[in-house]
């Protein structure tokens, strides 16, 4: 007998996989305050290698929530910033933090830890 089940599809879900991964969240956060360079970005965020910098910021910029600009003058400056997904992507994030920050008694998280009880982004 056939198994005519189909894998259900959640457009949200595959948003998750890509932005579960360590530094996706924390790359936008950055990027939410101003427009940075890719070193700019490498010392803010701290424990960082160039490698997965650079894999971060091209998959964010794949799926629309970074524009990466170079500008004409040299030497040669490539600059990141959110674009207006990105943007809306930081208030879903706030949304889901004071989500968490109020139901984390409720749920079942490894330890949270000192969690702020705002996001600042």
């Amino acid at each position: 007998m056939e198994n005519n089940k189909k894998e259900a599809f959640c457009p949200a879900q595959e948003a998750f996989k890509i932005l579960a991964n360590k530094w996706s969240l924390i790359i936008i956060k950055e990027l939410s305050n101003e427009k940075l360079r890719f070193n700019q970005i490498k010392k803010k965020i701290e424990g960082i290698s160039a490698r997965e910098l650079s894999k971060r910021l091209e998959v964010l910029e794949e799926i629309g929530a970074i524009n990466r600009k170079i500008t004409k003058v040299k030497p040669v400056m490539i600059e990141y910033s959110l674009t207006e997904a990105g943007e809306e992507l930081t208030h879903a994030i706030e949304i889901i933090h004071n989500w968490t920050i109020k139901n984390k008694k409720n749920i079942k998280i490894n330890d949270l830890g000192d969690v702020p009880s705002k996001i600042i982004i």
